[in-house]
C-alpha cells in the first residue's frame, strides 16, 4: 500500500510539473522574445531568426530561476486535486498517517531539487553564456560587467572595492590601508598578476592629500581570486563557486558578489522542500476544500510576496547591510519552522 501511494503521488506530481513546465517555459519565451525584438531590429528574416535564436538561448537561465516557484503550483495543486476528490479522506480513514502521505511529496521535492541543481541550473547558465557570446557580436550591445566588489584582505589589514570591471579593467578603485591610515582612490585602474595599476590617483593619509598619475600597488590577493575577477558576472557554475567559496576561507577573502550566489544556490535547493510544506498549509485542512480559484490565488500571492522579501535581502546583502547567509537562510529558515508548527498544530 505504502509503495502504491508513494508512485501513484510521485507519477501525478511529474505529469503535472511537466506540463506546468512546459506552459511557463513557453510564456517566457514570448516575453523575452518580444523584449529582445525591442531592444534588436527585426526587419528582416535573417534579424527575425537571430531574435530566435537569442529567446531560445536567454529563456532556460530565466526558467531556472523559477522553477522551484513551479513546483510550489505542482505540489498546491496536486494536494488540491487529493483534497477535491475525497482520495485524502480515503488516504485517512486507510490508516496512512499525515506525514506518510506528505512523505511522497516531500520526496518528490528533493528529486526535482536535485535536477535542478545539477541540470536545469547547469544548463541556465551555459544558455546564458552563449547568449552574451551571440549578442556580443551586435556592435551596439554592451558587454556586462562586475559591479560593487568588496575584496577584504585580512592578512595585509586592506579593504579593497571596485565599482567596476570589465576585461580586467577597473573603473573607480578605492583602497583602504588600514595599518596605516591611508586611502587611495583611482579613477582607473588595470590588474596585472598580483599588482594594482592605478591612474588618476588620489592619496589620503597622515600626510595630507596627494595626486599622481599612475601608482603601483602590490596586494596579497591570491592569484586565483584575481583570475576570477576577471571573468564575466553570473556566468559560474556550482563548482566555480564552491571553488571561490573555498578561496574565501583558505585566503581570508571575502567576495561578496559570489559568495552570495553560492548561498542563494543552496537556499534555492532547500526551498522546493520548503515550498511542498507551504502547499499543504495551503490546501489543508482536508474538512474545508476550496476552489481552484482560490489555491491558485494563494499560490500567486504567497510567490510574490516570497519573490520581494527575497530580492530585498538580497539588495541589503549587496551593499553589505547583513550577510550572505544570513540573506539567504533567514526567511527559509522562519518559513520552515513556521510551516511544521502550523502542520502538526492543524495535524495536516
Amino acid at each position: 500500500m505504502k509503495k502504491t501511494l508513494f508512485k501513484y503521488l510521485f507519477k501525478m506530481q511529474l505529469k503535472i510539473m511537466i506540463f506546468s513546465s512546459l506552459s511557463v517555459f513557453c510564456l517566457i519565451l514570448l516575453f523575452d522574445f518580444a523584449e529582445i525584438g525591442r531592444k534588436f531590429p527585426m526587419s528582416s528574416v535573417d534579424e527575425t531568426l537571430f531574435a530566435i535564436k537569442l529567446s531560445l538561448l536567454r529563456t532556460p537561465s530565466t526558467f531556472a530561476e523559477i522553477l522551484h516557484y513551479v513546483y510550489f503550483a505542482t505540489a498546491a495543486f496536486s494536494l488540491w486535486s487529493l483534497c477535491k476528490s475525497n482520495q485524502m479522506t480515503i488516504l485517512k480513514s486507510s490508516g496512512q498517517s499525515p506525514q506518510q502521505i506528505l512523505y511522497p511529496f516531500v520526496s518528490f521535492a528533493i528529486f526535482a531539487a536535485a535536477v535542478w541543481l545539477f541540470a536545469f541550473h547547469p544548463l541556465g547558465l551555459f544558455c546564458e553564456k552563449l547568449f552574451y557570446n551571440e549578442a556580443s557580436t551586435r556592435a551596439d550591445r554592451p558587454e556586462e560587467t562586475n559591479e560593487n566588489i568588496w575584496i577584504d584582505c585580512h592578512k595585509s589589514n586592506e579593504i579593497i572595492f571596485i565599482r567596476s570591471i570589465e576585461k580586467g579593467e577597473i573603473s573607480g578603485l578605492y583602497l583602504f590601508d588600514m595599518a596605516n591610515n591611508a586611502r587611495i582612490f583611482a579613477s582607473r585602474a588595470a590588474i596585472k598578476d598580483d599588482r594594482w595599476l592605478l591612474k588618476d590617483v588620489t592619496t589620503a593619509g597622515d600626510d595630507g592629500i596627494k595626486r599622481k598619475d599612475t601608482l603601483e600597488v602590490r596586494s596579497k590577493v591570491s592569484p586565483d581570486l584575481i583570475s576570477l575577477l576577471l571573468k564575466p558576472p553570473a556566468k559560474q557554475d556550482i563548482y566555480s563557486l564552491y571553488k571561490i567559496y573555498q578561496i574565501q576561507k583558505e585566503n581570508l577573502v571575502t567576495l561578496k558578489l559570489y559568495e552570495l550566489g553560492l548561498h542563494k544556490l543552496l537556499a534555492n535547493f532547500a526551498g522546493f522542500i520548503l515550498f511542498a510544506l507551504i502547499a499543504a498549509i495551503i490546501c489543508f485542512p482536508i474538512n474545508h476544500y476550496k476552489t481552484k480559484t482560490n489555491v491558485a490565488i494563494k499560490v500567486i500571492g504567497s510567490a510574490i510576496l516570497l519573490r520581494f522579501v527575497n530580492s530585498m535581502l538580497e539588495s541589503l546583502a549587496h551593499a553589505g547591510i547583513i550577510s550572505a547567509p544570513l540573506a539567504c537562510w533567514s526567511l527559509a529558515s522562519v518559513l520552515l519552522c513556521v510551516s511544521i508548527a502550523v502542520l502538526i498544530w492543524k495535524e495536516v
